[in-house]
């Protein structure tokens, strides 16, 4: 892809500040799979720079104060006028005032390099009106157009991400005849004490902040400018990996510029990304990396295949294999290809996510390793969203998350207690128990019998038939005993004594049950079904006024005693507003 009128070999661009000014290391970066690299900001007299520590690592991140070392322009050209120029060289160029920055083009326009870097964003720089230039959409505008005016190369305005209005603040380089935008440098002054001497750890006391912390930064602002200007954005801060990249291109980046990365993950995170970007763009048939650019931005979408990984709480957008639904559309099974890395344990759930709609929390009823399900009951917005997906749509998926059923609990023979929906965590508890050769009668609940037909082919994906002992039970008497799960629970328990049970529900079935398990003296544990809005424990929608446990992460699955013991369990419960709902 072409930077102006030069061709590069991949979208990544060392940016300014790493590896100095010496155009060995610099070669160097290139022939280690850079695209284009940018020399450290060169400024009319050489700088020293601030006194050591300059840099202070923590997280993948970074603070540095390096102060702006260089040897100074003269210098500078007696270096590129011995060599030959055999690589696409960006020269940053750094001036305390306007007619610093005049001078430094004009003294640096006759050699042959790609363009020039304007550091308009170190957060030291002031010009003759004393305040951050690029804070400023008319200061920037002034010294692009003052050094457009002398140039005899293209110019890209390096912006700061500290700025009241950065969008402005780009408009303002591109009007002024700034060929092309780079977002952004450091972040603000930060600062990290040491606490054995209580002293800040750099010379300067603080440093600008890099690295991955400030990266959904520099997407959300690559993305709210290329909504407003026509030139190519360089997107630069806090890039890792090529799942960085690739964000960064969506939002409006043309070309991406690496810094603290090189301190991270070495100069071989070049080819590295270039390699994974190529695979990226092979898996999905991709001709160009211009397909990309600003794809976030478009109405229609496809979705892609995403070959990297993910970690923590990260969405992992899946495909929809195979569904069913049952006859009276109440339920839906959906099956997706499974693309998360943990392996979800019964009882524990998944936020899924249908982009632009909403997140909602659901329990895993099957999973095979390679593919996973959910049971889905047709009762608000979102889940009649879930019913209008058809196979080969895709949702997201956040998890596996909460805590699951013991399982691997001593005993050898379960009883599984579940009424409606409820019934869907404890197939795939029933599945796991039936591997370890456990004894597992599966005592199922609904308002009638065709409100059951969707338990009945997830147990047969799941090879349950004959290797479980089921019953069911039906208000109407349509299929299995005639009343509610209740009305028979006690009656079951004596005849088939288990060692322990799992129960999932309406609230006030497993209350019920709950009395009925501990007046015969039986163990159990219970999933809870509460509102949950993050799903990862930091809202608090869904803690227990009891006791404070948030349902997503201590819960959803509860021991029975410790339930029982809870004033407000299947008394009440709180909507999304955290405002009380009575249980009826």
């Amino acid at each position: 892809m072409k930077l102006f009128s030069t061709e590069l070999k991949n979208p990544l661009i060392l940016a300014s500040g790493i590896l100095g000014v010496t155009l060995a290391s610099l070669r160097r970066v290139h022939t280690e799979g850079a695209g284009a690299v940018t020399t450290k900001s060169i400024t009319i007299s050489k700088r020293k720079g601030h006194k050591a520590p300059i840099f202070y690592s923590y997280s993948g991140s970074a603070l540095n104060s390096v102060g702006l070392s260089n040897p100074g322009v003269d210098d500078f050209i007696r270096q590129i006028s011995r060599e030959r120029m055999d690589f696409p060289l960006i020269v940053s160029i750094f001036g305390n005032t306007i007619d610093e920055f005049i001078m430094l083009v004009e003294k640096l326009n006759p050699f042959d390099f790609l363009c020039f870097e304007l550091n308009l964003s170190c957060p030291n720089v002031e010009d003759e009106f004393g305040k951050p230039v690029s804070y400023s959409p008319e200061r920037t505008g002034i010294i692009v157009r003052e050094t457009r005016g002398v140039s005899k190369k293209p110019i890209i305005a390096k912006l700061s991400p500290d700025a009241p209005s950065l969008v402005a603040v780009a408009c303002a380089a591109e009007k002024s005849g700034a060929d092309a935008i780079c977002i952004s440098n450091t972040l603000g002054q930060g600062m990290i004490i040491d606490v054995s001497t209580g002293t800040p750890v750099l010379s300067a006391k603080a440093g600008g902040l890099s690295g991955k912390s400030i990266f959904p930064l520099t997407v959300k602002n690559v993305y709210d400018v290329y909504s407003e200007v026509n030139v190519p954005i360089i997107g630069t801060g806090g890039v890792t990996d090529a799942n960085d990249v690739i964000q960064l291109i969506m939002a409006g980046a043309s070309f991406i510029g690496l810094g603290t990365a090189i301190y991270t993950e070495g100069i071989s995170v070049f080819k590295k990304i270039d390699e994974e970007i190529r695979n990226f763009m092979q898996i999905n048939k991709i001709d160009s990396i211009d397909e990309l650019i600003g794809y976030s931005h478009r109405k229609n979408k496809k979705y892609f295949i995403n070959p990297f990984s993910s970690s923590g709480h990260s969405i992992a957008v899946s495909e929809i294999i195979d569904i069913y639904e049952d006859t009276k559309s109440i339920v839906r099974n959906i099956y997706l290809k499974y693309r998360g890395n943990g392996k979800p344990k019964p009882g524990q759930f998944y936020m899924i996510w249908i982009p632009g709609v909403d997140q909602k929390p659901f329990s895993v009823s099957f999973f095979d390793g390679s593919v996973i399900g959910f049971s889905v009951k047709k009762r608000g917005e979102f889940s009649r969203k879930i019913f209008l997906l058809k196979k080969g749509d895709f949702i997201g998926l956040t998890g596996p998350l909460g805590s699951g059923f013991s399982c691997g609990i001593s005993g050898k023979r379960f009883l599984l207690v579940g009424g409606g929906i409820g019934i869907a965590p404890l197939v795939f508890a029933a599945k796991k128990l039936a591997e370890m050769d456990r004894e597992v009668l599966l005592f199922m609940g609904a308002s009638g019998r065709s409100e059951l037909s969707w338990t009945f082919e997830m147990l047969e994906r799941s090879g349950l038939n004959d290797k479980i002992y089921i019953e069911t039970c039906t208000e109407d008497g349509s299929h299995g005993l005639k009343g509610l799960l209740t009305d028979h629970l006690e009656q079951l328990l004596k005849k088939y004594q288990p060692d322990f049970s799992f129960l999932c529900g309406p609230e006030i079935f497993i209350e019920k049950s709950i009395s009925i398990l501990t007046g015969l003296g039986l163990k159990g544990e219970a999933s809870v079904e509460r509102m949950m809005k993050c799903g990862v424990g930091i809202c608090g929608s869904c803690c227990i006024d009891d006791t404070g446990e948030r349902v997503c992460v201590e819960g959803p699955v509860f021991p029975i005693d410790h339930l029982a013991s809870l004033e407000e369990f299947g008394r009440y419960r709180r909507d999304e507003s955290g405002s009380i709902v009575p249980i009826s």
